[in-house]
């Protein structure tokens, strides 16, 4: 049997409301990051040229990403993989 289909044993017992709570803000802060970087690119490339500003919002978007993938790789391994 794989380590990772087994389950935690019963003495660690059920995560409480407050730890669910926490992992879901953290989740959703990083989400909210991820997507205020575009938005802050977009706004703070106003008045430049039309390939500088094409780079940093596609380095965002880029940024983004990473913020997204960061958030549920957090959420994933302090959150929901442990007992």
């Amino acid at each position: 049997m794989s380590l990772a289909t087994t389950q935690c044993p019963p003495e660690y017992g059920e995560k409480s409301l407050a730890f669910w709570a926490l992992g879901w803000t953290v989740l959703g802060l990083f989400a909210l990051l991820g997507l205020a970087l575009p938005v802050v690119a977009v706004r703070s490339t106003l008045g430049r040229g039309g390939w500088l500003r094409a780079a940093w919002i596609l380095l965002a978007c880029l940024a983004m990403l990473g913020c997204w993938i960061a958030g549920l790789s957090i959420f994933g391994v302090y959150f929901v993989m442990v007992c």
